[in-house]
């Protein structure tokens, strides 16, 4: 199951401190355009859901719909 692999790769990541911790910040959604996911770092393909965040209008995140979900509802007690 891709979305659950990529999900908890994602909190991987998070427990790790590799992504900065979830903000209220707008998304955007599109479709994917072959680059890599911030979460899981697998390739979003043409086709698949890509969520894109900027953070505080400085850092654009883009994640796979799953791992943004990860992102989203990432919390201390996961780690």
């Amino acid at each position: 199951m891709p979305d659950q692999r990529r999900f908890e790769k994602t909190v991987e990541k998070m427990r790790q401190h590799g992504l900065p911790a979830p903000t209220q910040d707008p998304r955007q959604f599109s479709l994917g355009d072959g680059s890599p996911c911030d979460g899981c770092g697998e390739t979003v393909e043409p086709g698949e859901g890509l969520l894109t965040v900027t953070v505080l209008d400085a850092l654009s995140l883009r994640f796979h719909e799953a791992c943004y979900a990860a992102w989203r509802t990432f919390e201390d007690k996961h780690v």
